[in-house]
């Protein structure tokens, strides 16, 4: 697997983790055509608390709203922010 599919693989879980999140109020193609800013794509407060839990039950990544905001803006930026707690 190439960095580029692992890229893409998990731009596809988390966009699924953000579905998930939102009751399936946002879905992948609304991700999508928000350019992946999850605020554009019509995430609400408690779609991001469900985000975070998520990201934590599933990859153990815990994200601060309040010291680390910046990673919950996107999919790229969450993709980043995960990539990043898998490194020792």
């Amino acid at each position: 697997m190439t960095a580029d599919t692992d890229r893409t693989d998990l731009h596809r879980e988390i966009e699924r983790l953000v579905e998930v999140a939102t009751g399936r109020v946002v879905t992948a193609a609304d991700l999508r055509a928000a350019d992946g800013a999850l605020d554009r794509a019509g995430v609400n407060s408690i779609g991001y608390i469900n985000l975070m839990e998520g990201l934590e039950l599933r990859f153990g990544a815990v994200v601060d709203p309040e010291a680390d905001p910046q990673y919950l803006m996107s999919v790229d930026s969450i993709v980043s922010f995960v990539r990043a707690q898998k490194r020792p």
